[in-house]
């Protein structure tokens, strides 16, 4: 099976990724990811999707990524970021994505959840972060009101308006600036974290549910 240059085809540009898949370079467009979600799902989506872009970049010094053999672990458990992760690498058709989830995360977002995803190509590891601040402590706040019942209708109203306005600055910067890239010179196994995480020992990971 050929490869494919990056000189000639660019990983990321705009709302595009391109990834091999099946021996051919297929180019994916975020409006594409966007189109069966509501609103409310539009920040996981644009967040998961961001992030695949620099997972692309990262993996993509020479010669494009490719689907092939490719796992994924997520630090996220929201619907609209794991359609957005299976969107670009096929990984969750595949039975190759996993979510990361700690004991009080019961499948749902909450404020222990992590922007972190690892993607794996069969040779590396693109260990990929949402910087710290992009986030503000108020919506995780938010978020745990409602995983517990206790939002209020003024709350309910918040979280979209913090969501549609997250969806949109995570656009408006380069990647390089909202989101750090460690690349490790190895690929992780189906689920698997480096033993160095500080959740690593402590947390089961689910499997991602279709």
């Amino acid at each position: 099976m050929g490869s494919f240059s990056t000189a000639e085809h660019i990983p990321t540009e705009g709302l595009l990724i391109r990834i091999v898949d099946n021996g051919e370079v297929r180019t994916l467009d975020y409006q594409d990811a966007t189109a069966e979600h509501q609103r409310s799902l539009w920040w996981g989506t644009a967040v998961g999707y961001r992030a695949m872009q620099a997972a692309a970049q990262a993996l993509s010094k020479d010669e494009l990524w490719s689907r092939d053999n490719l796992t994924v672990v997520s630090g996220h458990p929201g619907p609209g970021v794991l359609d957005s992760l299976n969107f670009v690498t096929g990984c969750k058709d595949s039975d190759r994505l996993t979510v990361m989830e700690n004991p009080n995360c019961v499948s749902r977002c909450n404020s222990e959840m992590k922007f972190e995803w690892w993607v794996s190509d069969g040779k590396q590891t693109a260990h990929v972060i949402l910087r710290e601040d992009f986030v503000p402590r108020a919506f995780y706040e938010l978020i745990d009101r409602r995983v517990y019942n206790e939002a209020s209708e003024a709350d309910d109203k918040l979280f979209e308006l913090y969501k549609v306005n997250l969806s949109s600055r995570i656009w408006v910067d380069a990647l390089d600036k909202n989101f750090s890239v460690e690349m490790i010179d190895a690929s992780l196994a189906k689920g698997e974290i480096p033993a160095n995480h500080d959740w690593s020992e402590k947390v089961p990971l689910q499997e991602a549910i279709a």
